[in-house]
């Protein structure tokens, strides 16, 4: 079954296409933005736009 030709096309392109598929989904998922998570006591954004006045 494994040695047979046809297997393997189909596997290989059942492979690439869940890898492409993930790959998509990952790259249009929204991403976190990266720094504090809050309950940290990291200053906010309003905050920051304050002291810059």
């Amino acid at each position: 079954m494994i040695d047979d030709p046809t297997f393997q096309k189909y596997a290989a392109i059942t492979l690439a296409a869940v890898s492409a598929a993930w790959l998509i989904w990952r790259a249009w998922t929204k991403r976190k933005k990266p720094g504090c998570g809050g309950g940290v006591g990291c200053p906010t954004d309003e905050f920051k736009k304050k002291l810059k006045r």
